[in-house]
Formats: structure tokens, C-alpha cells, sequence
């Protein structure tokens, strides 16, 4: 057996750098003696990179006007980080669920969530005793809530990711959002303003190999670089994308290091009926698209293999089937009316279809549910 203890101390911190959250620190620290030290504040040679924090100031509302309505990020507005891991058992670990998790400021407990939303998850379980389950952070996503106890988030900041902004010469963290009617907004915690020559009809933002992308209702891909300037990066989805689309309806999702994009297909066409932001027609199925950085367009796709499509609320992104219990490959995992759905691609045989969570389909959501909650 390897003895971990006699590893060069100099690799230690560089080992340390590399982990992705909290869980994987702490465990990293229980190593040993010298495995902790490396990452203490008792090593002043060596400190563990934090992770970008932006403090909020309870500060006087500020307040950018879209047309005739005033959105407001109130002196409780809170940016909350949530994260989605990988559990599997100790002693079998090719196999396991996945959790999603912000942290209680108060308590600064773990507070578990739905994984497709930021609703609260109904358990029994008090903790995760980490000698029995292995934890692994696998995704994180970043939403603007109109308070700290609240699940709400605020107007203008629908879908948001951290981006660093350049002032002068530093950079600093903010926060870049798509509001309810398609603007993007940016936040530093202090000042609150609508980027207007941006336009507006935006669908979706991700943060993708160290860029930030925005989609647009015609599925054009758009940068925005650090100075907060816009620039047109690929082509439209225009001719692709389906006659029942809207620009609420596409949106992004990383898979195997490339960028994807998602069409919801509503049952109801949205340009047929008088448009109410909260009530959304039904799905009837999606359509998938990968860029083609070399011909600057989108490839529609057939078949995601063994990948499945997380969709949740605040961030989408992909996993791999065969890792997690009853997930279906080839599929899209969304959440409609408060209750999970699973949309499975027909591999080009006509045969696709939508199952809701029930009794008869539990087994297909297992992997939301863990048994030890």
C-alpha cells in the first residue's frame, strides 16, 4: 500500500489548488498531518485559492427602468451558489446519485435542494457521514435572490453567471443576468444597470472555457468580453429552429467540453396565443444542436450516446448515464409544473417521448433521489 504521507510536500499545495469544492478540501485535510498543514493557515508559503466571493452591502435599492417597468435589487438582495455533486458509496463507487446543495448563512449548514430547481428537498437524513460516501462537486450555479430566506429570484436576473469585469486596471467580479423579458443586466453589488446596447430578446448565459456567451432568440451566439462589450461569434439557429420556437424556449448546455444548444418545443405555438409570461404551453419534445466552431453554424443532433441533459432551473449541463442510478441515456432531464420529466431522444426512429415521475417510473429518477435521505 502507497504510504500518501512521504508525498514531496511542494506537491501538496499544487494537489490542493486543484480540487473543485469544499467537500473535496476537507478531505483532502484528513489525510494527514502534513496533507493538512499544506492547506492550513498555519503554512503562510502556501494558501488554498479561495473561491470568488462578491459581499453584498445592505446599501439603498438600485434600480434600472426597462420600458415601463423598475426593476429592483432591494438592500436584502443575496447572491446565492449552489452545487450540484456526485454521492456514491464508498465501497462501490461506479455507481451513484446526485445532490444539489446551497449553504444556510445563518447556521452555515448544508441545505439541500431539488436538483432540477432551487426549491427545497424533503429529507429525513441529518448529514453525510463522508467515511462511507465519496463526494464529488460537479457543477455550480449562481442565482440572484430577492432575499436570503427566499427562492425567489429577482426579475432582472432570471439565469446569471459570474463573470470578472475589467475597471481601470483591475478586474473584479459581478454578476451578468438575463431578466424576464430577454435583457441583460449586470450587478457588482452596488450598481445595478441594463446593458440597452445589447438588445434584448436573450434567451440564455453560460460561462464556457473561461467565456461568456450569451444566445439570442434567433439561436446566434453572441461573446461578451471583460470591458462588457458584445461581439457576434457564430451563426444563426434562424434556419434550424422550429416554427413553434420562442426566444424563452432555447438554451445552453455544456456536454464532453463542447457547447451545445436546446429548443423546447411547446405543444401550443407561443406566436398563436396571447403571451403570458407565466404560463408556459407544455412540452412536447426538444431538438438539440451542437456548434461547429470550423463552419461557424449548428449541426442538429440525433443522438447524445450515453450523455444525458441536466436542465434545471438555474444552470443545465450534461452527465453520463452509465455513472448515476436509473438515468436514462440519450435523454433530457427537465422540470415541468414542479414535477420531474424525462425526454428521450428516438435516435432518428421516430419514437421519442416525455415521462412524468410516478410510481411505475420511479427507477428512471432514482439518481434524484438518493435512498440514503
Amino acid at each position: 500500500m502507497v504510504d500518501w504521507s512521504n508525498l514531496p510536500e511542494e506537491l501538496l499545495p499544487l494537489i490542493a489548488a486543484r480540487l473543485f469544492s469544499v467537500v473535496e478540501l476537507k478531505r483532502f485535510s484528513s489525510i494527514c498531518k502534513s496533507w493538512q498543514y499544506s492547506v492550513s493557515g498555519v503554512n503562510k508559503n502556501y494558501s488554498f485559492p479561495s473561491r470568488p466571493i462578491i459581499h453584498f452591502n445592505h446599501i439603498a435599492p438600485s434600480e434600472t427602468i426597462l420600458h415601463n417597468h423598475v426593476y429592483r435589487c432591494d438592500p436584502g438582495a443575496f447572491l446565492s451558489r449552489a452545487a450540484f455533486f456526485r454521492v456514491t458509496l464508498s465501497s462501490s463507487p461506479t455507481k451513484g446519485w446526485m445532490i444539489k446543495s446551497d449553504v444556510d448563512i445563518n447556521s452555515g449548514k448544508f441545505r439541500l435542494l431539488n436538483p432540477l430547481s432551487r426549491f427545497p428537498l424533503r429529507h429525513s437524513s441529518e448529514g453525510l457521514n463522508l467515511l462511507e460516501f465519496t463526494v464529488s462537486e460537479i457543477r455550480e450555479a449562481y442565482a440572484v435572490l430577492q432575499d436570503a430566506k427566499g427562492r425567489i429570484t429577482t426579475p432582472g436576473f432570471q439565469k446569471s453567471v459570474l463573470v470578472k469585469v475589467k475597471e481601470g486596471e483591475d478586474h473584479h467580479h459581478g454578476i451578468l443576468g438575463i431578466g424576464r423579458e430577454g435583457h441583460i443586466n449586470y450587478w457588482d453589488g452596488n450598481v445595478l444597470k441594463e446593458l440597452k446596447e445589447m438588445g434584448d430578446h436573450f434567451s440564455d448565459i453560460i460561462v464556457h472555457k473561461g467565456v461568456t456567451y450569451v444566445l439570442d432568440s434567433k439561436g446566434i451566439v453572441w461573446c461578451i468580453n471583460s470591458d462588457l462589450e458584445i461581439s457576434r461569434y457564430v451563426a444563426s439557429l434562424n434556419e434550424n429552429i422550429t416554427i413553434n420556437g420562442c426566444w424563452v424556449h432555447l438554451r445552453f448546455v455544456e456536454c464532453c467540453g463542447e457547447l451545445y444548444a436546446v429548443e423546447r418545443i411547446p405543444k401550443e405555438n407561443p406566436r398563436k396565443r396571447k403571451w403570458n409570461l407565466f404560463q408556459y404551453s407544455k412540452t412536447a419534445g426538444f431538438k438539440v444542436y451542437k456548434m461547429d466552431e470550423e463552419l461557424g453554424k449548428w449541426i442538429e443532433v440525433k443522438t447524445l450516446g450515453d450523455s444525458a441533459f441536466v436542465m434545471a432551473t438555474d444552470t443545465c449541463f450534461s452527465v453520463l448515464a452509465h455513472e448515476f442510478y436509473g438515468c436514462l441515456p440519450n435523454s433530457i432531464y427537465f422540470i415541468e409544473d414542479l414535477r420531474p420529466k424525462v425526454f428521450q431522444l428516438d435516435n432518428g426512429n421516430g419514437s421519442s417521448s416525455i415521462t412524468s415521475k410516478s410510481e411505475s417510473s420511479e427507477s428512471s429518477f432514482q439518481m434524484f433521489f438518493p435512498s440514503f435521505l
